[in-house]
């Protein structure tokens, strides 16, 4: 079929759906000389309003199949006031998350080692991101002294951006990652906690540790209301400034997300993918042992 008899088919395909829904004729085809030669189907309007759905129950149905916001209606120009205000909580929610911080004791429930950056407090951790990128002297040698040394995956929890994140999920995603780790042969050694953490530290823990591998879970900078998103990053052959695109993410680990159970399986088929590839991010397209022939 030639294309302009497919553009001829699909403009009556679409003038019979209109003449349905009550609505003005399209254009007719292109080419045509004069607007007579429209035979009484001329171009008015060029934009059609689409037709209200006929299910009327189908907008609830996609309302409730995601937190995004969507559907939100408005009158004028204005969104309706139940909009707004739940805009200004979801935004609160987002606020509170990123000047949140962890409990004292929460290192040892996760029966981790404590550790800090070299952000001084959270001020200091949100203006200079370089500072959550590296452990103060302190932990260094806390690191050197007392944490496992040559496992094959170190598994590292931070607060990153959303304290509430790792809060909320990390005492059932840490230990659910050591077991799912062991179960594809990997071995892992005492969980590391890291205060005032950006994803970089990870860099520096695995240079420390000789690990082969580190993942790192951190909250994630928050949208509106998702304060307590968690996201695994996860890092092969661990140096100092890798870049990310050798590193792989499993981000949206809660409740309205990923549960933390199905989080820690990905993540071990993950790095054992990775193990077997050689690298991780896009060693995992083109191995890189098919990169070193």
């Amino acid at each position: 079929m030639e294309p302009s008899q497919i553009e001829e088919l699909v403009r009556t395909v679409l003038r019979q759906e209109l003449a349905k829904a009550g609505e003005a004729k399209i254009p007719a085809p292109s080419g045509t000389a004069h607007p007579e030669a429209c035979q009484g189907e001329c171009c008015v309007p060029r934009v059609v309003k689409p037709p209200v759905p006929r299910d009327g129950h189908e907008l609830e149905r996609i309302v409730g199949a995601t937190p995004a916001r969507i559907v939100q209606g408005r009158t004028g120009t204005r969104y309706l006031t139940r909009v707004y205000v739940g805009l200004r909580a979801e935004h609160a929610i987002a606020l509170d998350a990123v000047h949140s911080e962890v409990p004292k004791d929460l290192p040892a429930k996760l029966g981790a080692l404590a550790l800090e950056t070299r952000a001084k407090d959270k001020e200091d951790f949100l203006l200079f991101p370089d500072h959550g990128r590296r452990l103060s002297d302190a932990s260094r040698a806390l690191v050197e002294k007392e944490a496992t040394k040559g496992v094959d995956v170190q598994i590292i929890a931070g607060d990153g951006l959303a304290a509430w994140a790792i809060t909320q999920q990390g005492a059932e995603l840490v230990p659910a990652l050591a077991r799912e780790l062991k179960s594809v042969g990997l071995t892992t050694g005492r969980p590391l906690f890291v205060r005032f953490a950006r994803i970089g530290v990870q860099d520096e823990i695995g240079v420390l540790t000789h690990a082969k591998s580190t993942i790192i879970l951190v909250g994630e900078r928050p949208g509106l209301g998702t304060g307590d998103s968690l996201s695994i990053y996860t890092a092969f052959g661990p140096r100092l400034n890798q870049d990310n695109a050798e590193k792989n993410c499993i981000s949206n680990i809660r409740p309205l997300g990923i549960p933390t159970q199905a989080a820690a399986a990905e993540c071990a088929r993950l790095m054992r993918r990775t193990f077997d590839a050689g690298g991780g991010g896009i060693h995992l397209v083109r191995p890189v042992r098919d990169l070193r022939r």
